[in-house]
């Protein structure tokens, strides 16, 4: 790894994005061999190896020179980095889904430093989750289910129609289950519609199905990426004749277009309009989990630096020197084992040393001990 190797993560967030912009972002931003995407409906967020390169020259290469955003590095980068998996950055404080897409952003780079920084985002966020308590079973499905069922006269009779059986579709539904009349759920995949409506106890169509369906229900639901290609002007027009009908659309980008949008009017809502949720986690407790994100930021890219990389490699490689030499020596005196015994032999040196090598090795790399004195 160069020695000016560093970590930048641009940010946009529902905080200080508009949606469009994001929508926007997640068109054209994609992985690549030095930094990975990370893209929910509330942020799109590039974290990039930076050597040499400029943070404003990085961004200008993939093609955001006019797209304003918070710009992070170093230990914020990766402080930010860990809120994020551990949920503290999200709308509902503590919500697991963001760390199965942190873990999709990390398999789509092989950048040793980025992968390093994901792999221990996902052991922090679990850490921080389990040792402050900061965990929620609400979702923006939740959220989303909540808001809808606000603007419904008459929630226990309602019927609701879900648009999209993805994982925000499912949440969704698994909140409105026991909470409406009568769901219905519409799918690209009608097959997999109809396995999520038979665990729920709704019912299953096609998006070709949605027009007729519209006539029969209350408020919709959408988290589908569809972009207007289903919610049209056209149906809604026919739907809004016999009155009002509520819409939440929790997709990004958005699955109402914006004709459609203004004439749903004050009845439509995005994943932007949604409010947060943080349960009952006081001050102090999101506090202590900043900060051990923050610890746990310092101790990464401590462990990261030069001087330790090749400390670890020095004290590696001498450890070999010395076990090939002890074992070569060995082998003449054992002339008579046979060849399945001489491995025997050869991977038990191997495991001793590298058994030896792993107490020293996680002191220089979590306290800086150094090999020769023991000391800070």
């Amino acid at each position: 790894m160069a020695r000016t190797a560093r970590i930048v993560a641009f940010v946009w967030h529902q905080r200080s994005s508009a949606i469009e912009t994001r929508e926007r972002l997640m068109d054209g931003l994609t992985s690549g061999s030095d930094r990975v995407v990370l893209a929910t409906c509330l942020r799109v967020e590039v974290y990039a190896a930076a050597e040499a390169l400029e943070p404003s020259r990085m961004l200008a290469d993939i093609g955001l020179r006019a797209v304003e955003s918070e710009m992070l590095e170093g230990v914020a980068a990766i402080t930010h980095l860990f809120a994020v998996a551990a949920g503290l950055d999200s709308t509902v404080v503590g919500e697991p889904q963001i760390l199965s897409q942190v873990r999709g952003a990390a398999a789509t780079t092989r950048h040793p430093l980025l992968v390093a920084a994901l792999s221990r985002a996902l052991y922090v966020g679990r850490a921080v989750r389990a040792q402050c308590g900061v965990s929620s079973t609400r979702s923006i499905g939740s959220l989303a289910v909540d808001a809808l069922l606000s603007q419904v006269s008459r929630p226990g009779s309602a019927r609701i129609l879900v648009i999209g059986a993805g994982e925000m579709g499912k949440l969704a539904l698994r909140a409105l289950a026991r909470r409406v009349d009568t769901v219905v759920v519409a799918n690209r995949d009608p097959a997999r519609a109809a396995a999520l409506a038979e665990a729920h106890g709704a019912r299953a169509i096609g998006l070709d199905g949605v027009g007729a369906v519209l006539a029969e229900v209350d408020a919709v639901l959408s988290a589908a990426d569809t972009r207007g290609a289903v919610l049209t002007t056209t149906i809604l027009e026919a739907r809004l004749r016999r009155g009002p009908l509520p819409v939440v659309d929790i997709a990004v980008p958005r699955s109402v277009g914006p004709e459609a949008r203004a004439l749903l009017g004050a009845a439509y809502r995005s994943v932007d309009d949604l409010p947060g949720s943080r349960g009952k986690l006081p001050d102090h407790v999101l506090a202590i989990a900043y900060a051990r994100c923050e610890l746990e930021a310092q101790r990464f890219l401590a462990s990261r630096s030069p001087e330790r990389v090749a400390a670890i490699r020095a004290l590696r490689q001498g450890a070999e020197a010395v076990r090939a030499a002890k074992l070569d020596r060995a082998m003449r005196r054992l002339g008579h084992l046979t060849d399945r015994d001489r491995r025997v032999v050869e991977a038990l040196s191997a495991n001793l040393t590298n058994a030896l090598l792993h107490e020293p090795i996680v002191a220089l790399r979590e306290r800086g001990v150094t090999t020769e004195t023991g000391s800070r």
